[in-house]
């Protein structure tokens, strides 16, 4: 059998690396819904682009300037926005299946060791 001390500094360095995955998830997260965010705030503006008459003027902010922008112009900019905040959602969320993967595995890791632990005399609650 092994040595409870051991069994306990595996559990507790098991633990360290899940919280920073944790963190890590966290982040992703939050950027997530800040990209999603974006992404309706830009599908919006599309729709309300479409609504316009060929023939009405169109502005964009430039700095603290209102610089006039062709229609199709405006309609092909904001088309190619919500295609790259697209494709960003899609690698996060595939990068958040990857990370929630890994800590699986560190959470399967840490019951094993606790088992571990009560089995060689210790308290898998203490670590």
């Amino acid at each position: 059998m092994a040595d409870p001390e051991s069994i306990k500094k595996a559990l507790q360095k098991e633990m360290s690396v899940y919280q920073t995955l944790q963190q890590e998830l966290s982040k992703f997260v939050k950027t997530r819904t800040e990209l999603s965010a974006r992404a309706n705030e830009t599908d919006i503006v599309l729709e309300e682009l479409k609504l316009l008459d060929d023939d009405a003027n169109v502005f964009k902010s430039v700095g603290p300037v209102l610089v006039r922008q062709d229609l199709v112009e405006a309609r092909s900019n904001v088309t190619n926005r919500l295609e790259f905040i697209k494709k960003d959602l899609e690698r996060l969320d595939g990068q958040i299946k990857s990370l929630e993967g890994r800590m699986m595995e560190r959470e399967k890791e840490m019951m094993k060791l606790q088992g571990k632990l009560r089995a060689a005399g210790g308290s898998g609650a203490s670590a």
